[in-house]
Formats: C-alpha cells, structure tokens, sequence
C-alpha cells in the first residue's frame, strides 16, 4: 500500500502483469513445447516402432507363410521324385512283362507249329495206316479166294486122279477081253504110258507149286507173292485142261 492508500498490487499496471502472464505463459509454453516435441517424438518413434513391429510381424507371418509353402513344395517334389520313380519302376517291370509276353507269345507260335506239324504227320501216318489195312484186307480176301481156288484145284485133281484111274482100269479090261492071254505089245504104247506119267508128272509138280506158293502169299501177304501164287495157279489149270481134253 502505498501513500496514497492504494493498493500496490492494484497499482501496477495491468499490461506489465499481462506482459509477464504471457512471458510465463510463453515460457510455459516453450516448455510446453519442447514437452510437446520429445512428446511428439518419443511418440513417433513408439508409432514407428509399432509399425515396425507390425510390419515386422507381418514379414514375420509372410515368411512363415513362405516356409510352409516351400516345406509343402518341398514335400510335393519329393512325392514328385517318388511318383516318377514309381512311374519309371513301373514302366521297367511293365517293358520287362512285354518281353516275357513277346517270349511266351514266340514259344506259343512254336509250340502251335510243332502241334501242327504233328498233327499233319499224324494224318499222313493215319492214311498210311488206313491204306495198309486196306492192302491187308485186300489180300486177305486175295488169300482167301486163292485159298478157294486151291481147294477147287484140289477138287479137280482128285477127280482127274479118280478118272485116270477109271480109265486104266477100262482099257485094261478091254485089253484082256480083246486077247486073252496072248500077250501083243503096241509099239505106240510105251509112249502113251509114258507120255500120260509126263503129264501126271508136271501135273503134280504144278500142284506142288501152286500149294508153296499159297503158302508164301500167306506170309508175305504182298503184291509178288500174290502174283506168283495166281501164275501157278494158271499153270496148273492149263495143265488139267490139257490132259482133260488129250483124255476126251
């Protein structure tokens, strides 16, 4: 207070205390703003670490992403690897099954060959067979009706036997009858008796003949013998034919 009664405080001037107000407040407020920019800046430096740790986390989530990917194209090429060799083991074992195929395909059409091959043959031995049976019962029958001829051969030599008796036993009762007991000799009648023992000669010679051969064509049972067997047979009909008729 001063002398006057006022009031010191009231006395100073509004505009000093206004000036300082505001150099405090300016002073406040240059505190205020360096608080402000280490505010400003620790904040930005928090927000940019934040960012950075987001983008780091998501780098970070990117990466993994990218391992698990690589971890399954990794997995996929090795699946890759064993299917082909899957693939190339498979496709040696199916050349390898084509070859044995192709082997067993070659010793089929062999074996079909030779069956075949067989089987012509065995054809060709059946007709041989059939053929040989044949000839066989051909010649059967020729024996059998050569046989037939050689008892009818037998036949009429046992009636020319019988007849040739009969005869000699005519003429030499006529004889006896014509001359008693005075004997006359025939100078052609030696020849006669010789000529008829000749005939009755080759006659049985011919039969003898005729019957071996028979015999052989049993045996042989062939196309020779069976000719050989007739020829006789001719000969010695020839022969009965001869005397029959010399005889008449």
């Amino acid at each position: 207070v001063d002398s006057k009664g006022r009031n010191v405080a009231q006395s100073i001037p509004d505009t000093k205390i206004r000036d300082e107000g505001a150099k405090e407040q300016a002073k406040n407020g240059n505190n205020n703003s360096d608080a402000d920019d280490s505010f400003s800046m620790f904040s930005g430096r928090a927000f940019a670490s934040e960012k950075d740790a987001e983008e780091l986390a998501t780098l970070k989530e990117k990466m993994e992403e990218l391992q698990l990917k690589l971890r399954e194209k990794e997995e996929l090429l090795k699946s890759a690897e064993n299917l082909r060799d899957q693939m190339n083991a498979a496709s040696a074992k199916l050349d390898e099954m084509k070859h044995q195929v192709s082997e067993k395909d070659g010793s089929l059409k062999y074996t079909q060959q030779q069956l075949s091959d067989a089987k012509i043959k065995l054809a060709d031995k059946q007709a041989a067979l059939e053929k040989i049976h044949w000839e066989l019962m051909t010649s059967n029958k020729k024996v059998e009706k050569l046989q037939e001829e050689l008892d009818s051969v037998q036949t009429d030599i046992s009636s020319f036997t019988l007849l040739l008796e009969g005869l000699a036993k005519t003429d030499t009762a006529k004889y006896s009858d014509d001359y008693d007991t005075k004997p006359y000799v025939f100078n052609h009648a030696p020849d006669i008796d010789n000529m008829d023992e000749v005939e009755c000669q080759k006659i049985e010679e011919a039969r003898k003949a005729y019957i071996a051969a028979v015999v052989v064509c049993k045996e042989k049972r062939d196309e020779e013998s069976i000719a050989a067997a007739a020829n006789t047979r001719l000969q010695l009909q020839s022969l009965l034919f001869k005397s029959k008729n010399a005889n008449l």
